[in-house]
């Protein structure tokens, strides 16, 4: 059955419950008489003075009607019409209902009083009267009639009831509706942060409403999804190692070329050793990026790494190309100890820290801050560059990705750095990204948690597979 059928239907049982507990409500729960005609009120001694005030009425007029109905208990009456043995009216305020001259017709015909509950709250009472004379005579007063319904407890208990069923239906409703929705947004989210394995329902889907069908179609995207990835990342690993055997070769020619050569300052040999070697670091930083990003552990193992130990060991070697552009490296670090792979956490962290000097201005300070807060390492590389395009800031931990047409030349690096940083964050169980700063430049934050041993780290490579 289609979603809007499920809707229109729900909805509709909803109402004929609430209507059809409404009306049942009047009758299993009658109204209590004694409370609703109020404290004082009998009906023999109301007949009674009604009978003295026929007897008044027939022998000084209408005038001495209202004398004697000033007599009544309490004064619980609201309304009262004499009606005479042929049902016309003699005395009363307006004209009657026609339930009064109904109520007075049948109690002249049985002969005898009785309660009439009317429009379910109004309680009447109907006296049949004969005179000293002989004559024939109906009362019809109003006993009880309340001002206001919103006052009344019973109104309150009925609209409660009344009211439990269509919410409970809404209730079933919107769950049925909002549980595939939020399970369809909680793996939309799995799926954005890299995990491809997520999917909707991993058993089989037995809706047969849009949603279910929405949910399919979503599962068969990220399936597509998922497979071209893979494609595309063993093409990557693929080509790397492929290229691994002529490269050893190309290195191997080149040490004979240069031993046969007699001109040890060949600059074309020497540029195509440069360009050799840089040929080598983009195949394994190529290589290392396919790995991490199958979830495939370093060939190094893990242990604890003193973090201040780290950076500053990372500092001392890009010290050297800050030195060259003319900056400086300073900051804070705590010194926690971290259970990690050390050079993989230690390629990240100096694949940011060297992106940052690289764009740093002349002159210029880049900072390296590492401190402990409550259950995560917070490490941060600012800079006071140009920073990047707020629509790229998080593009540019992709592989090869430029902020601008030909900066490759410009940079001279391969556009691998930061995106081996990002995965090597996420092998960990992190988190890496990036802002633009206030006063310029760009804040690379990585979030690692504090896990101090080899326990705490057993689900670690299942959370970086991807």
């Amino acid at each position: 059955m289609n979603l809007f059928w499920r809707i229109f239907l729900s909805f509709w049982l909803g109402a004929a419950l609430t209507i059809a507990v409404v009306t049942a409500v009047g009758d299993i729960l009658p109204l209590n008489d004694r409370v609703d005609r109020g404290p004082g009120f009998e009906p023999k001694a109301t007949q009674s003075i009604l009978t003295q005030t026929i007897d008044r009425y027939e022998n000084q007029g209408p005038t001495a009607l209202g004398r004697a109905l000033q007599n009544l208990p309490n004064g619980h009456h609201k309304q009262l019409f004499l009606f005479d043995g042929m049902g016309h009216v003699l005395a009363g305020e307006g004209t009657p209902p026609p339930l009064y001259e109904y109520l007075a017709t049948d109690a002249l015909l049985h002969g005898k009083d009785r309660l009439q509950r009317y429009s379910g709250f109004r309680l009447l009472y109907v006296c049949p009267l004969q005179s000293k004379t002989g004559n024939r005579y109906v009362a019809v007063m109003t006993v009880f009639e309340p001002k206001n319904r919103l006052f009344r407890t019973r109104f309150w208990l009925n609209l409660t009831l009344a009211i439990f069923p269509t919410a409970l239906v809404c209730l079933l409703l919107s769950l049925y509706i909002t549980r595939p929705i939020t399970r369809l947004r909680s793996t939309a989210q799995r799926l954005a942060s890299g995990d491809l394995a997520a999917r909707s329902s991993p058993h089989k889907i037995a809706r047969r409403d849009e949603l279910g069908a929405l949910a399919r179609d979503f599962d068969t995207m990220a399936a597509q999804i998922q497979r071209l990835m893979t494609v595309q990342r063993r093409f990557v690993a693929d080509v790397s190692h492929e290229l691994g055997a002529p490269l050893t070769r190309m290195h191997l020619g080149l040490a004979l070329l240069r031993r046969q050569s007699a001109d040890e300052n060949n600059g074309a040999l020497k540029r195509v050793e440069r360009e050799a070697d840089k040929l080598s670091n983009l195949v394994q930083q190529l290589l290392l990026l396919a790995g991490l990003e199958a979830g495939r552990c370093p060939t190094e193992s893990m242990a604890p790494v003193s973090m201040r130990g780290l950076c500053d060991s990372i500092i001392e070697d890009a010290n050297f190309e800050a030195e060259h552009a003319n900056c400086s490296i300073a900051g804070s670090r705590q010194d926690v100890t971290l259970f990690a792979y050390p050079q993989l956490l230690r390629r990240a962290i100096d694949n940011v820290l060297r992106n940052a000097i690289h764009y740093a201005p002349s002159g210029s300070e880049v900072l390296l801050n590492c401190q402990a807060e409550i259950s995560q390492l917070v490490i941060e590389v600012l800079d006071t560059g140009r920073g990047v395009p707020e629509s790229m800031l998080a593009d540019i931990f992709q592989p090869f990705f430029r902020t601008a047409p030909g900066r490759e030349s410009e940079s001279g690096g391969t556009g691998l750095g930061l995106a081996i940083a990002a995965e090597a964050v996420r092998f960990h169980g992190g988190t890496i990204s990036a802002q633009n700063r206030s006063s310029g430049g760009l804040q690379v934050t990585i979030k690692l948690p504090l896990r101090k041993s080899a326990a705490e780290q057993g689900q670690l490579q299942i959370q970086a597979k991807i």
